[in-house]
Formats: structure tokens, sequence, C-alpha cells
């Protein structure tokens, strides 16, 4: 068994793997290989010229806790069938965790079909989405206030603009350019789907969505405010002829749900959306941004914390972490640890999705056994944010 990075002969047979493994239009596969694919962020098992696993690790930045991490988003995990639960995916998810982490990185990402599959590699849940069933009808009372256009590659500028403002008070969001949203059009229009943009005074909003059969199907709503929204919602409406019903993916924070009038024929469900992982725990609190305020409620205060992380060593064995100077000190030292946790539960504290409370009720660890000082840090450092990401490629 061969573990390396992909090079150029490889890519039909990764494509090939794709086609397999996953229920892409071939627009889609076409768009991806073409746009997104790079044989430098790609691994393959090999073995007798065959491979016979891969992934890719493709490169994001997302915005964490006031900080810009880059990240990689492994996609396209696939193995040929002959050869699954013969131990090939371990390697290959060993190999990219130590790749990640050789590149400086400090946190990942993925898109888990199953939660099982992952969390014995230290990806755990870390994002959700709100997903909204209604029947289009329901927005009749919704009217359009301005005309929407539909978005070409020369707006790419406009939806950047739209979706910084609107991320601005979540966290864990995709940090994206003008470039991102280039890609993001010719994604959205390779299945088949459109990206238009409503422009009110003050109030700026872009819908990009799918119509499936007769479902106008919202990858993506983002507004700035609610009349922006209403008028979006609008739109969807004057489609009501074609389409019966309406889903729309959301923020779990969204505000769609104040402004439909019935919502005893509107179904809300939260979905689980994205793993996260701690590639690299000791670099990561180092690089918190804390405000004055907060680091004067740690300073000169100190907690040992033991990690438990089974494929990257670094971060397993105990920190000790404590205030000096107004900054975040983190050394590994050779101690009694006042609390245990693994790294699966420092992905979700890390990604803001649960808060100290919750981590010790699901580890059974009892809260007594920490000093008031020591849970005051770790609220510090870990303190809950609501958290927002769209699906990647």
């Amino acid at each position: 068994m061969d573990i390396r990075y992909a090079i150029e002969k490889d890519r039909e047979q990764i494509i090939s793997l794709w086609d397999y493994c996953f229920e892409d239009q071939k627009e889609f596969v076409d768009y991806y290989f073409e746009n997104v694919y790079d044989e430098k962020n790609t691994l393959v098992v090999e073995e007798e010229n065959e491979v016979l696993s891969s992934l890719q690790m493709n490169k994001y930045k997302i915005r964490l806790r006031d900080d810009d991490y880059k990240v990689s988003y492994i996609v396209g995990v696939s193995s040929k069938p002959e050869i699954r639960g013969h131990g090939y995916m371990k390697n290959l998810m060993v190999r990219t965790l130590e790749e990640i982490y050789k590149n400086g990185e400090i946190v990942s990402i993925l898109m888990a079909i199953d939660y099982r599959l992952y969390r014995r590699y230290g990806f755990d849940h870390c994002y959700d989405q709100l997903e909204y069933s209604i029947r289009t009808e329901d927005l009749s009372r919704f009217k359009l206030t301005s005309r929407l256009k539909r978005a070409s590659i020369e707006d790419a500028k406009i939806l950047a603009d739209i979706y910084r403002e609107a991320m601005k008070s979540l966290n864990g969001y995709t940090v994206r350019d003008e470039e991102y949203f280039r890609r993001f059009i010719m994604e959205i229009e390779s299945e088949n789907g459109r990206v238009y943009i409503n422009e009110e005074k003050n109030s700026r909003s872009y819908i990009a969505y799918y119509i499936q059969g007769d479902t106008f199907f919202v990858r993506e709503l983002i507004y700035s405010g609610v009349s922006s929204l209403k008028c979006v919602l609008a739109y969807i409406y004057n489609h009501n002829t074609q389409c019966k019903n309406t889903v729309i993916n959301s923020p779990v924070d969204d505000k769609i749900r104040l402004v439909v009038e019935n919502l005893k024929t509107c179904e809300m469900k939260l979905v689980p959306f994205m793993a996260g992982r701690m590639i690299n725990f000791k670099k990561y609190l180092e690089t918190l941004k804390l405000e004055e305020e907060k680091i004067k409620k740690i300073e000169d205060k100190s907690i040992n914390i033991k990690v438990k992380d089974k494929y990257i060593k670094q971060n397993d064995g105990v920190f000790k972490i404590s205030i000096l100077d107004n900054k975040i000190n983190v050394e590994k030292v050779e101690q009694n640890y006042d609390i245990e946790l693994n790294i699966n539960s420092i992905a979700q504290l890390a990604f803001s999705y649960l808060n100290i409370d919750e981590i010790l009720m699901l580890n059974e660890i009892d809260e007594n056994s920490l000093s008031y000082d020591q849970k005051t840090i770790l609220n510090t450092l870990f303190e809950k944010k609501t958290n927002y990401i769209d699906e990647l490629v």
C-alpha cells in the first residue's frame, strides 16, 4: 500500500472513484474537476498502479472566534468496494491528519455522511443548519418591493459584500472573497441552479436555489434586513404554480420563522451538518484573541487539561494553560491534571458548538471537581457563539 499525493495520471481513476461513490450529476463532476480539484491537495492509496482510495483537502478560510483560520475541508473520501473494511481508509485518514498538521493548520472540517465513521479520527459534530419546509402558497402575503436580477460572474463583489454584512454576528463561517463567489455561481449553474440578487436601499440579499420537480429548494438565502428577506420570499411565492413546496436551508438563528404567517404548516428541522477537528491544540489557544476585560478575569490563574488524541501525538498529553502579561501561555507538562477531555470534545468547544457545562455533562464530569477559577478560565477560552457554515466543495 502506497499513500502519496496524486499526479496527473491518477485523475481519471479518481473521477471514476467519485462517480462510483457519489450521486452527483455529470455537469457538477465536470465543474468540480475542472475548477476545484487540485492534485496537490489530493491523497491516494495505490497498489500495482491502481488507485484504490482517495480524498481531497480543499483549502478555505473560516472566521472562528474573531480570527481567520486556514482549513483543509476534507471531501471526496472514496474507496473501491473490494477494499472496504480492510484498513485502507484508516491509513489514508491517519496520513491526512499528519499532512494537515505538517502544513501548519490549526483546525479542519468535513461533511460527514455518517458521523460514526469520523468520530474515531477526532472529527465531531460542530455545525447544524435549520431546514424549513413550507407550502409555497403560504408565502402569498409577501409582496415584491424591488426587482431581483440574476447574478453573473461580474456580480461576485456584490455577493461578497452582502455575505460579509450578514455574517458579522456569526461564528465559524467561510471567509469568502470575489473569487469564491465567481466559483460559487459556476457551481450552482453546473447543477442547473440559479443565483439572484435583491438590492434594495440599505437592505440587500441574494438567493441560490434549484427547482427540483415541484420543490423550490433554497441552498442559501443571505440577507441583511427583514424587508429584503420578505422581498425574496415574495420572489419564491411567485413560483407557486410551478413549485408547491419550498425547502430553505439557513443558519440556526435565522429569522424566517418570525415572518412566516402560519408556523403550523411550516416544518422546521434542525439538521446535523458539518464536523470539525482540532489539529493543533496548543497553537489554537495561543492564537485566541480575548478582550482585555476577559483577560483580566483569568489573569494569574491556570488550569491543567489532559487531552486525549489517538492520531496527532502533539495534542496528546497534559497542557498547562495560564494567563501571563495579558497573553495565553500554553505548555505541555508532566504534571497532574484538573480535567481530561478527548480531542472530539475539544473540537466542539473550539468550534463553539457546545459550552463547558454541556461538555461536562456529556463526559460525565462532576462540575464540582473544578474550582470557580478553573471554570472561569474554560468559559473564557471556549465562550459559546452562534455558528454557521454553508455547503462547500
